[in-house]
């Protein structure tokens, strides 16, 4: 299991290419995501989230069509360190966002305390009050795959993007090569940025694929699971999910040749558990 402090320690001490060999190395081997289905209303949504799973995607969204005010924005400008660059506020917060916009992001839990079948908030906020659905997926390549940190306060990023900014333009006018050390590095910190949320999401236990996006325009879109190294291996249905959405969900694993499992109550736990049955 990656442990967030020893992945940053790596870092410090042995550089860019050991730290990523330990998060690559150290990535789950199952993550899951809970996805909300509806009984009555938003049949919309039950259809596109059926022709996704059918179709062996995942739905990837840019940072501002996630429910966290903060995503992509766990970080601060010291503005007093932009004036003394001799640059203004507004070019920094342009470099991010330019940034921040080329990449599409998926959110899954992984087991950590609480395995994710047994998480009631997130079967309540991601799979609407055990309506919905949790896939769960099987890791065959971790490299799109990264853990997020969870921290009490922002991180300062001044210097971290102003040095990135500049290195990776060298690396766009020929200056430097494109696996420049430094740039590499650089590159490491804007990425870990992307992966900063505050501690009272930890519950999440979350690890996230960023996937490069070309087009800033895009606001999401279907990605295949097997261009971020992932397969559907189970998909569970919430205790309280509507019979017809049952049905649908049985031809997507038929298709897709995996089981299909209904949630429940374990009244024989003296945990507050769920089990769960073949369907």
């Amino acid at each position: 299991m990656l442990e967030q402090k020893e992945y940053v320690n790596i870092f410090q001490r042995l550089g860019t290419q050991a730290a990523e060999k330990y998060r690559m190395d150290n990535a789950p081997n199952k993550i899951y995501k809970f996805i909300s289905f509806y009984d009555k209303g938003n049949p919309a949504v039950n259809r596109r989230n059926i022709e996704t799973l059918n179709e062996g995607k995942v739905w990837a969204s840019k940072y501002f069509s996630l429910n966290d005010p903060y995503e992509f924005n766990a970080m601060y400008l010291d503005e007093e360190k932009i004036v003394k660059s001799g640059k203004d506020i507004e070019t920094f917060q342009e470099y991010w966002k330019q940034i921040a916009n080329s990449f599409l992001t998926v959110s899954f839990c992984a087991e950590n305390d609480i395995l994710p079948l047994n998480n009631m908030p997130m079967w309540a906020y991601y799979g609407n009050n055990h309506h919905g659905i949790c896939v769960e997926y099987i890791v065959n390549n971790p490299i799109c795959l990264h853990p997020v940190s969870y921290e009490p306060e922002r991180n300062p990023m001044t210097v971290v993007l102003g040095n990135f900014v500049s290195l990776a333009l060298d690396a766009v006018n020929g200056k430097i090569p494109g696996n420049n050390p430094e740039l590499l590095q650089y590159q490491f910190l804007i990425l870990n940025l992307m992966c900063l949320k505050h501690k009272s999401w930890r519950q999440e236990n979350e690890y996230r694929i960023l996937f490069p996006c070309t087009r800033f325009s895009e606001n999401g879109k279907r990605i295949s699971l097997k261009e971020i190294g992932l397969e559907i291996n189970a998909i569970y249905v919430g205790k309280d999910c509507s019979d017809r959405n049952k049905k649908k969900l049985k031809d997507v694993t038929a298709n897709l040749k995996v089981d299909l499992y209904k949630m429940k109550i374990n009244e024989e736990s003296t945990n507050f558990d769920l089990s769960f049955d073949a369907i």
